[in-house]
């Protein structure tokens, strides 16, 4: 089983976490593409780097995101 982070309510999955973004305020950066099955959509190999991510997630911007098994 594999994972991605997609933001909750959408079809937006996490594809990069950046969190020494400096120019960013607070710090940190996260992209996402459109999409189930973009190409560079992260996936996760196990559930606990995927939760470790979604808190990153969480910390930069905010968002709520769920975990989705692929």
């Amino acid at each position: 089983m594999t994972y991605k982070i997609r933001l909750g309510g959408t079809s937006e999955f996490v594809s990069e976490i950046d969190p020494h973004a400096s120019h960013c305020y607070p710090p940190g950066e996260v992209k996402f593409v459109k999409g189930w099955n973009h190409p560079d959509a992260v996936v996760f190999l196990t559930k606990t780097s995927a939760e470790t991510a979604r808190n990153k997630v969480w910390e930069i911007e905010g968002f709520h995101t769920t975990i989705e098994e692929v």
